[in-house]
């Protein structure tokens, strides 16, 4: 009877010992790969607003009918993408809003020539898109690149 008990004891010890170990290696995995991945996804906004900014100094200077074609795959966390613009100020913003696990973040690009565009939430869904940015003029004669997303 005695025996019994001990091989018992000693079954219980060694998953106790497992579970230990397991357990706190599994969490401290499962939480490096969600802060790689919300780097990940950072990275890819970074370097696509970049872009956007970069290519829409081209075409502006380029002049109309200036058109360039940018090919991005966007993150699945994106929430929003907007374009801040004051022509007269000459303040002009591209910005991404992102959810990650601290909740939402915005990555704002300053654009130093003027920009527009407008999203819906196609333009900012997962997946492949097709970025054109082409030089366009205004109604009272404002040179601008327009930022098109599909």
């Amino acid at each position: 009877m005695k025996k019994r008990g001990q091989a018992a004891m000693e079954y219980l010890l060694v998953v106790a010992l497992i579970l230990l170990i397991f357990v706190p290696t599994t969490f401290i995995f499962l939480t490096n790969v969600r802060k790689s991945s919300n780097e990940l996804t950072e990275s890819k906004l970074y370097r696509l607003g970049n872009d956007i900014v970069n290519t829409a100094y081209e075409v502006y200077y380029q002049g109309v009918p200036a058109k360039m074609t940018l090919r991005a795959d966007m993150p699945s966390n994106v929430v929003d993408i907007y374009v801040l613009n004051n022509w007269a100020t000459g303040a002009n913003q591209f910005i991404f809003i992102f959810a990650n696990e601290r909740g939402n973040e915005t990555l704002v690009f300053d654009s130093d020539v003027n920009i527009n565009g407008s999203f819906d939430e196609l333009s900012f869904a997962k997946g492949l898109k097709s970025l054109i940015i082409s030089a366009n003029i205004s109604a009272d004669g404002t040179h601008y690149a327009n930022v098109k997303i599909i």
